[in-house]
């Protein structure tokens, strides 16, 4: 078999390949996002959740369970990182039905990024899982003191900049020479 049929066969395959694999992809039934790509401790955010109904007749959801699963905490008597939202609700074929929930990043040990969990429950397809990620940013510790020692920098360079300017102008600048008067000799 000569070189060239074999690179075509080769490139017939993948080209195959590469179609099936496009034409295999189906839409998921649950879409997630949030308001911003990273969040940091303390900051509120918002999680939107849309489900998407492909079946040929209505389905009914009855609750959608968000879990944080990193921020999850037993407190109190109870759990705290998760949420229920009741929807009881039917999503005609071909329908969708958007939600969304907040969320607050734990500003404790807990501040990690973290996958959530989501378990839409619906009467007719029993249980569907999602797992979106939220990232949670990572500052240094010293983040704020180095911020202050290079704004220091900056102050001292132009206070610098300032003081040999004004050495090299005064440098340069010639003393005039005022002609004195002689004094007369009697």
């Amino acid at each position: 078999m000569s070189k060239k049929k074999f690179a075509s066969i080769i490139l017939t395959f993948s080209m195959l390949s590469l179609v099936t694999f496009a034409i295999a992809q189906e839409p998921q039934p649950i879409t997630t996002w949030t308001d911003r790509p990273e969040y940091a401790p303390s900051e509120t955010g918002t999680l939107y959740i849309v489900f998407y109904n492909d079946e040929d007749s209505a389905v009914t959801i009855e609750k959608i369970l968000v879990v944080f699963d990193d921020w999850r905490i037993y407190e109190n008597d109870e759990w705290k990182g998760n949420r229920t939202l009741e929807v009881n609700e039917a999503v005609v074929s071909k329908g969708t039905y958007p939600t969304s929930t907040t969320f607050t990043v734990p500003t404790d040990g807990r501040a990690v990024s973290t996958n959530v969990h989501i378990i839409v429950q619906t009467t007719e397809l029993g249980s569907i899982h999602y797992y979106p990620f939220i990232t949670v940013v990572e500052t240094l510790r010293y983040m704020e003191q180095i911020v202050t020692l290079f704004t220091i920098q900056v102050v001292l360079m132009i206070v610098c900049t300032i003081i040999i300017a004004a050495t090299i102008f005064l440098a340069s600048r010639r003393p005039q020479i005022t002609p004195q008067k002689e004094e007369k000799k009697e």
